[in-house]
């Protein structure tokens, strides 16, 4: 499976094209979600409590964390490269996450 991954996007921007591994997915409250979503530039604990789990590795692969919310059929793709934010994202439809950890 592939995404687009883009800096700093925001919702209008996001297109597939790249390898990726979702290494942990986090479910917000929908209020919560709906304010990220509004503002994916800014910074979120909950970014940054993961940061170490998001990189590029030498094969190119994103590893990424899974941003969604209870009772919604989609979510966002988050790589930080390190920052509190979602420097990278990419829109993806629950349907298309497999089998992992949740947060």
């Amino acid at each position: 499976m592939k995404v687009k991954f883009e800096r700093k996007a925001f919702k209008e921007q996001i297109v597939p094209e790249d390898d990726f591994v979702i290494e942990t997915v986090v479910e917000l409250p929908i209020k919560e979600f709906n304010k990220f979503l509004d503002d994916m530039l800014g910074d979120y604990k909950f970014i940054e409590e993961r940061k170490h789990l998001m990189y590029v590795d030498r094969d190119n692969v994103w590893h990424a964390i899974y941003v969604t919310a209870k009772d919604i059929d989609y979510g966002i793709l988050v790589q930080s490269e390190g920052y509190g934010y979602a420097r990278y994202s990419a829109f993806l439809r629950r349907c298309h996450v497999v089998e992992v950890r949740h947060d």
